[in-house]
């Protein structure tokens, strides 16, 4: 009790004492022009451009300077699934899900540690096209936070009984995936829709969760993980810091080959197979009394830029969704679906690009008892718009609710930096939303240009088909096109 009396009046002494100073330092302070004490004045501080620049060893640093408190940094590596081979798919899961586990210079419980002491956020996402290490943090603390990612990508060292260890890891991974019927629609949608690497999944089946391990690790990072293949992406810090991080990158990709626990590596020597649009339908039946159903057809590849733009207006004048929030939305997909259904449903547009190839389609979600009406009913609305084509005042519309959608992205730094992650080389380009609105009110972005790219889409190659939930009314392709 005596310590407790102790510290209670140590605290009352110190409260008073700095009651005190503070009366002081309130008299002794000078005087501002408006007579008040104390008030910090507004900095302006300089916004600068996105940077970018390519180092020798075929490196790209791109960062944005936005004085930002919070500094965000990634390592874009161009090794997403796509480039998985055939006897290791899922491979990539594996490395997303181990990707914090020891390596050649500090182990996994040094990097928990540290990035905790740091208050720092360590993140990595897989995608079709890209793996991404992602740390973020106090801006203070950019320079011992981000240099984390130098031994996470580049020296990871795939002990196997660390993989063996955390195999719940996976499993628990797998489990997320089968209760998320939107990632599983995403697959499915892929698989139908494409041949070659954008066919592969985002996630690992369970029969090939007992052939993967660390060798196939070790082999595909071995063959992809290189300095041309790699992207560092930043805001919210100094260009230059993030170059000289950037030197800290070196690759030494035999390290592992005489390493005990490998055995003799069988080294990729191949690259994959192309990918490109085919169409097509899958079904996954399940006894989920809501339907989720995807609906596309071939898109424009992400190095059409002008096309990109252009599938763009044609998103906004489908509609990508409802912009209250927990409404419905009154694009006109969502007006033809809601007339036949009976049960609350929701449509909404999707635009994907990739290097290779795209997708543009809807994305509806309905009771297992409207699936055939409100699947029919969306896509006679969404061959009308695509084979009569578009009003002037329809395009007026869609180029206003873009050019508003573009600056809206451009004020958050999170959603900018997202959109760094995708194309870093050429990010200032993509980024500079001044450029996007002008282009858009160019000749080139006509109704005309609108409509050919939309007719172009209809009568392509056979459009994709794919749906999971309870499946009994469930159109095929076949009654859509008849």
């Amino acid at each position: 009790m005596a310590t407790c009396r102790y510290s209670l009046n140590a605290l009352r002494r110190a409260s008073s004492s700095a009651a005190v100073a503070s009366t002081a330092s309130q008299r002794t302070a000078p005087q501002t022009k408006a007579g008040q004490y104390g008030i910090p004045q507004r900095i302006k501080l300089p916004k600068e451009s996105i940077n970018v620049t390519k180092l020798q060893n075929g490196m790209v640093v791109a960062s944005m300077e936005n004085n930002s408190p919070i500094f965000r940094v990634a390592a874009v590596v161009d090794a997403g699934a796509k480039y998985e081979p055939y006897e290791s798919r899922g491979v990539t899961t594996l490395l997303r899900v181990f990707s914090n586990m020891s390596t050649k210079y500090v182990s996994r419980h040094g990097i928990t540690k540290n990035l905790e002491r740091l208050g720092a956020n360590f993140k990595c996402v897989q995608t079709r096209e890209q793996m991404i290490y992602s740390i973020e943090g106090l801006r203070n603390e950019l320079t011992h936070g981000a240099q984390f990612l130098v031994p996470i990508v580049c020296y990871p060292m795939f002990k196997p009984y660390e993989i063996h260890d955390e195999h719940e890891r996976l499993e628990v991974d797998h489990k997320l995936y089968l209760q998320s019927p939107e990632l599983q629609l995403n697959d499915l949608l892929h698989e139908a829709a494409f041949k070659g690497g954008l066919s592969r999944a985002l996630s690992v089946c369970p029969d090939m969760m007992k052939k993967l391990s660390h060798r196939q690790m070790y082999t595909f990072h071995s063959h992809y993980y290189t300095p041309e293949r790699i992207s560092l992406v930043g805001t919210g810090c100094n260009h230059q810091t993030l170059v000289q991080l950037a030197d800290k990158f070196r690759f030494s990709p035999l390290d592992c080959v005489y390493t005990p626990g490998f055995g003799n590596l069988k080294l990729i020597d191949s690259e994959p197979e192309p990918s490109k649009y085919k169409g097509g339908e899958l079904r996954r039946d399940t006894q989920s009394s809501l339907v989720h159903v995807a609906l596309a057809c071939e898109g424009v590849s992400s190095k059409d830029e002008k096309g990109v733009l252009t599938s763009s207006l044609l998103n906004e004048i489908m509609g990508k969704g409802p912009n209250i929030k927990w409404s419905s939305g009154s694009n006109r997909l969502q007006r033809a679906a809601q007339a036949v259904a009976d049960a609350p449903c929701l449509v909404s547009s999707f635009n994907l690009h990739y290097t290779e190839a795209g997708l543009f389609g809807v994305h509806m979600m309905c009771d297992k008892n409207d699936a055939n009406k409100v699947v029919k009913a969306v896509w006679n609305e969404f061959s009308k718009v695509l084979k009569n084509g578009i009003s002037k005042d329809d395009l007026t519309t869609a180029k206003k609710k873009l050019q508003v959608n573009l600056q809206m992205t451009a004020e958050q730094s999170s959603d900018v930096f997202s959109k760094m992650l995708t194309q870093p080389d050429i990010s200032d380009r993509i980024t500079d939303v001044q450029s996007l609105v002008g282009q858009l009110e160019q000749a080139d972005y006509s109704h005309e240009s609108v409509n050919q790219l939309a007719k172009k889409m209809l009568s392509g190659k056979q459009p994709t088909l794919v749906s999971i939930g309870n499946l009994k009314s469930m159109p095929y392709i076949d009654d859509l096109r008849a």
